[in-house]
């Protein structure tokens, strides 16, 4: 256990009658239909294993490495089974040995590893020292004077219990130094010496956990922290061992019953010195740190941990799909102990290295699933992920096949594991997390469970087909398309829907193609497209939305004229009008919901330029362009008129080329002519009355009319 709150709460949890814990990561939701597989090592069907009698199972794990996240299937789940304990478990299946934690980030700079200490202490049996302690019952640490008891070649063994004599603590000792400590540094790995005296306190006292007459305790503890220059430190290699009840209840101890603690708690220093103190990395995950120290108790006790076994076959917890990898410091913590030890013992086996394994665990640099992934992909299967050797190991503790990757190939001891059949329909898993269900062999795989969530199917009569086919791969739609194409499972049968709305189907070829016709789209529709193969297994869907390939109308355009600073009209709503002369975008502007459009420009165009305008919508289809000419709404100037008299035949002067020049007389036209492409004009008269008054004025070719200019015939 890795808190000191979250330690406390586990054992009140425990005491208090051990409610389930809630194991959350991938909701699952199981159809009424699984089928079974035969051993892929024997050919035989996977239920031919010890004892026990053929049946359908579907095992339904999370492979996921990450135990906090979460993928729900949508199905709420709904467990209100209480934790009961087994009558007949020995007291021994609810010890708990823990390695306290510390912060080795921050505190860094205060390694006592590889530097010695200001003085060193010169121990003698009798000498007296205070040390600090925890009370995991009441969250506090208090001081403890002890005295030393025994000297050994490596165990210091310091006693504070009066019930614990010198002489059981020189039992400890020597144990330890013979047997506990060459057994563990061989497969594991050394301590660190950071007080320079190649030593290693042992400290025997009744760790205060609130045990009163049964329920969980703590049998020993480990805290790094003690490796380290900083207050609370007992700046030491020291372990902390419980006297009662680990040794038992009454006044004559029994220090047999700590050996395999030490054994335990040992693992978990040398474990740290690998990896923090010399690595220099970050501390073991939990799961893996625990299930290494108990293989550590099975070597130097030479036999299996019957206690977890135990544990295990009773747990509700695992029988709900408690996670491997989840440390449950806040609920049953026990069944991680369990499954953290029966699955280094899997690795173990399936590794066929022996003890070998745990010390190349530790070695490498990862200190967490990542270790035991490298060891797998070099001992079982170079393609072997974690999350599938997970899986295979909740196999192999419900069949204990006598070989192969589904069993403990017949190790003595693990033939007692008994199956834990969950009997919900739906549950929460976490990363590492499995249940296992009887099933009637018609099962189907969901298509709502979880991305890591798999299926694996055991009993007579496989191996059937229950891969669901991959999410089938769609080239792009649009609302002119009347086929759906892409790639599916080859024979599978692909389905197209929009909505609730059936849209086609057809059956993917040799090559994996398929062509479903569909009605066309209109822009925006979500389709989803799915694949069926011919065991019914579904696959997820795929989901296409039709894109927008119709370009819009072509814009109208209201007359623009020579005077206008603006272009308007209408155009597909959203769309983007753009407006060019001579090749160039001069002005642009995005149509609103109505459709209108207001085109500013930096400057007007002459008459006779000719515009180009369309719209461009939101995919980016463009329509035609519609071409406008600019119309011609500006009137001539007054004619400049030279002198007329009552002699003059021919009025000139200049004008606006082109246009039309008027003489009038009154309301009489006299005559008119068209000015030259000089600007010249001569507008042939009759011969007026000296002092009449002549209107002469230019009509241009669009029809506008200048002012005039007013002209008073002269007499010659």
């Amino acid at each position: 256990m890795r808190h000191i709150k979250r330690t406390f709460i586990c054992i009140l949890i425990i005491l208090l009658s051990m409610p389930v814990s809630v194991f959350a990561e991938n909701e699952i939701e199981i159809d009424s239909n699984p089928r079974m597989q035969v051993s892929p090592e024997t050919g035989e069907p996977a239920a031919n294993v010890l004892n026990q009698p053929a049946k359908n199972y579907m095992l339904i794990s999370n492979e996921s490495v990450n135990p906090n996240s979460k993928q729900s299937t949508g199905t709420p789940v709904i467990n209100n089974e209480k934790y009961q304990l087994e009558k007949n478990l020995r007291p021994e299946a609810f010890r708990m040995d823990v390695n306290l934690p510390f912060d080795t980030e921050k505190h860094e700079d205060r390694k006592l590893h590889g530097r010695s200490l200001m003085y060193k202490t010169l121990n003698k049996v009798g000498t007296k020292r205070n040390f600090n302690v925890f009370d995991f019952d009441k969250f506090i640490e208090y001081k403890i004077q002890a005295q030393l008891l025994y000297i050994g070649k490596k165990a210091n063994v310091w006693g504070y219990d009066k019930n614990f004599t010198k002489e059981d603590a020189k039992k400890l000792g020597d144990e330890f130094d013979g047997n506990i400590y060459p057994a563990i540094t061989e497969d594991f790995g050394n301590e660190s010496d950071v007080d320079g005296d190649g030593k290693i306190n042992i400290l025997c006292y009744d760790i205060k956990d609130g045990f009163e007459y049964n329920g969980g305790y703590i049998a020993g503890y480990f805290y790094s922290r003690d490796l380290y220059d900083v207050p609370g430190s007992n700046k030491s290699e020291i372990f902390y061992i419980d006297t009662y009840p680990t040794m038992g209840m009454e006044s004559k101890k029994d220090v047999t019953a700590a050996y395999s603690t030490l054994a335990h708690e040992f693992q978990h220093m040398v474990n740290f010195n690998q990896n923090v103190l010399v690595e220099g990395g970050e501390e073991m995950e939990p799961w893996l740190d625990e299930g290494l120290a108990m293989a550590a108790e099975q070597i130097y006790t030479g036999s299996v941990l019957k206690d977890r076994i135990d544990y295990y076959n009773s747990s509700y917890s695992v029988t709900n799909g408690h996670s491997l990898l989840y440390w449950d410091d806040y609920g049953d913590v026990l069944a991680n102990y369990s499954l953290s030890y029966l699955f280094m013992q899997y690795v173990k086996v399936q590794s066929k290295q022996g003890d070998a394994i745990f010390k190349e665990i530790i070695s490498d640099p990862s200190n967490s699933y990542k270790a035991v992934e490298k060891a797998a992909k070099k001992y079982m299967d170079p393609k072997l992920t974690f999350g599938k050797l997970m899986t295979n190991f909740r196999a192999a503790l419900l069949l204990k096949e006598k070989s192969g990757k589904y069993g403990f190939n017949s190790e003595p001891g693990f033939n007692t594991i008994r199956p834990r059949i969950y009997k919900g329909s739906t549950a929460n898993l976490r990363g590492g997390g499995a249940v296992v269900k009887e099933a009637t062999g018609n099962e189907t795989i969901p298509t709502s469970k979880g991305k890591n969530i798999k299926y694996t199917f055991f009993g007579p009569g496989e191996p059937r087909d229950h891969t669901a086919p991959a999410k089938p791969v769609v080239q792009k739609v649009s609302d002119r398309d009347t086929v759906v194409k892409g790639s599916a499972e080859a024979g599978a049968t692909v389905y197209v829907k929009a909505g609730t709305a059936n849209l086609g189907k057809s059956v993917s070829d040799s090559q994996k193609s398929f062509s479903v016709t569909i009605k066309k789209q209109k822009a925006g529709t979500k389709l989803e497209v799915y694949a069926v193969d011919k065991a019914g297994n579904k696959s997820d869907a795929a989901t296409v939305t039709v894109i927008d390939k119709t370009p819009p109308a072509m814009p109208t355009v209201s007359k623009v004229s020579n005077r206008d600073l603006k272009v308007t009209g209408k155009a597909e709503a959203g769309s983007k009008v753009t407006v060019k002369a001579g090749g160039k975008v001069i002005g642009s502007d995005t149509a609103d919901k109505a459709g209108k459009y207001v085109v500013n420009l930096k400057a007007k165009r002459k008459a006779g330029t000719a515009l180009y305008v369309k719209a461009t919508d939101k995919a980016g289809n463009a329509s035609k362009e519609r071409k406008v000419i600019v119309v011609d709404k500006i009137p001539p100037k007054v004619p400049e008129v030279n002198k007329v008299t009552n002699k003059t035949t021919t009025v000139k002067g200049k004008s606006e080329k082109e246009a039309t020049v008027y003489v009038k007389s009154g309301k009489k036209v006299l005559g008119t002519a068209v000015v030259n492409n000089k600007g010249n004009f001569s507008v042939k008269i009759k011969k007026q009355k000296a002092g009449t008054v002549l209107n002469i004025y230019a009509k241009d070719k669009a029809g506008n009319t200048g002012k005039a200019a007013k002209v008073t015939v002269k007499k010659a």
